[in-house]
């Protein structure tokens, strides 16, 4: 019997296309599984399965039933449940409240009661009722999470990103607790998940999304060896770029230390997520991180910001210490960020969106114009749409106008997070090429970036990070050209 169907399921976000005519099924009982890499369109996916987002078209049928357009309230009636990728649970409530008060919509009080202990035995809290939510473990608060979401008498279950931020033993206590819900109490379930252990491990069946386009759909044998979906993971540059790549000397020779950490430590809450984090920049350099989604890659660019601040260890820019200074301060020393999530301001128009750096710089007039000037020099595409809204700027533009506003005033290093999500190849092939012309200029670039190979190509020097732990570096034509170890250090 196949519970759910979509039928060239469509979503448009202005010009961005983030689910484009996704034909997907699931018969009861089984556990599917949703890959693919940032901005592949997984959770937009499951924002539309469940009424959070309505379809730009296509078709959600649900035993049979047309649930298109439907509210997130129908649809949990119809037996529907979902875990968000951050847990959604009231800290200050007792874990039995927690579910009790979600299953009183769909239950007598007496039977709500039943349920929500019955719930509780299922994601193995029946011994913590009792308990405040804010005093479970990060694993813990995890479960309470899905238990909310069986309240609505749930047949199907879509659970996003649940061992997200997990050490490996909570990790495999959920991976228990997902095989469980299915094997033993019968749920049919849709997860989205970045460990591809666990994908390959649990799943009947894997669906991969790249771009919002189902790529390639199969068994955990087939999914593996598909070389599409390693392309999609691991990516890379055109023939083009990779010839210019390949022209610049080989290594560069050893230049002054702009940026070093050494044995940081970041938590968020009770989650500790980056373990005794060490590496350096070099001046003139572009190295990258990388890693699986949840391994700590924005994290270490947010602690080195100030955004999120270690909790210990030592962050030295220039050779002076700036953990445990605020993030404004950070910036005004010569550091900026480019969010994956870009962060440009939708009602400013593209060119007041490049003034903003300078009104906390003190920068003269003149420094200040010559320095959009070379902005616009770099993305010649801008200056064209210099007056318009940052929200009327395509998912490209948007993009280069964030990389065009971290270059301003006096930056000598630029983070940068997932550049190419979300964006079209050929928008890719273009953003790559302008970040090594930034920095043949001379800027200096630590790069954390999903697709494995372009960044490869892109950088002198790679670390892996795993679990919030460094567990390789070097240089990184080596590990490009090491193609298995490549594949293994990353997960694919």
């Amino acid at each position: 019997m196949t519970v759910l169907e979509t039928k060239g399921l469509r979503k448009h976000f202005g010009s961005l296309l983030a689910v484009n005519g996704v034909d997907f099924s699931i018969r009861k009982g089984e556990l599917k599984s949703i890959i693919g890499p940032n901005g592949a369109g997984k959770t937009t996916f499951f924002n539309l399965l469940t009424g959070m987002f309505p379809p730009s078209g296509g078709q959600i049928l649900y035993k049979d039933q047309d649930i298109t357009g439907s509210t997130p309230e129908r649809v949990a009636a119809l037996g529907i449940g979902r875990s968000f990728q951050i847990t959604s649970i009231f800290p200050e409530l007792t874990v039995f409240d927690n579910v009790y008060i979600p299953a009183m919509r769909y239950y007598s009080k007496e039977q709500a009661q039943e349920k929500t202990m019955e719930l509780l035995e299922e994601v193995h809290l029946a011994d913590k009722a009792e308990s405040v939510a804010s005093n479970l473990s990060h694993g813990d608060k995890r479960h309470l999470d899905i238990a909310i979401a069986l309240t609505c008498r749930s047949e199907l279950l879509l659970l996003d990103e649940p061992t997200s931020g997990m050490p490996p033993e909570e990790s495999a206590r959920t991976t228990q607790l997902i095989l469980s819900l299915k094997e033993q109490h019968g749920y049919t379930i849709v997860l989205i998940e970045h460990k591809m252990d666990i994908v390959l491990t649990i799943s009947d069946a894997i669906t991969v999304l790249n771009f919002g386009f189902k790529l390639a759909e199969g068994t955990p044998d087939e999914i593996k060896g598909n070389e599409e979906v390693q392309k999609a993971y691991l990516g890379g540059l055109d023939d083009g770029i990779r010839a210019k790549a390949s022209s610049r000397p080989g290594s560069k020779a050893a230049r002054k230390e702009i940026l070093r950490l050494e044995g940081v430590n970041t938590f968020y809450g009770e989650s500790h997520v980056l373990h005794d984090v060490a590496l350096r920049v070099e001046e003139g350099e572009i190295v990258t991180l990388l890693g699986r989604n949840g391994a700590g890659k924005t994290t270490t660019l947010r602690s080195v910001l100030g955004l999120t601040p270690p909790s210990s260890g030592s962050i030295t820019f220039n050779g002076d210490r700036i953990s445990g200074m605020a993030p404004q301060a950070i910036v005004n020393r010569g550091i900026s960020l480019v969010p994956a999530e870009r962060r440009i301001f939708a009602n400013l128009t593209l060119h007041e969106n490049l003034e903003l750096p300078f009104f906390t710089k003190g920068i003269p007039a003149a420094e200040k114009r010559s320095q959009i000037a070379q902005a616009y020099n770099y993305f010649p595409a801008l200056e064209k749409r210099r007056n318009n809204r940052g929200n009327k700027l395509s998912g490209g533009e948007q993009q280069m106008l964030a990389m065009g506003r971290a270059l301003m005033g006096r930056v000598s290093l630029m983070l940068l997070d997932e550049p190419s999500q979300g964006l079209a190849p050929i928008i890719v092939q273009n953003v790559a090429e302008i970040i090594r012309e930034i920095n043949d200029k001379g800027m200096t670039i630590l790069l954390v970036e999903q697709n494995a190979l372009l960044a490869l190509e892109l950088a002198d020097r790679v670390y892996v990070i795993d679990k919030g732990q460094i567990v390789y570096q070097g240089e990184a034509q080596a590990l490009l050209a090491d193609r298995k170890l490549s594949q293994s250090l990353l997960g694919v």
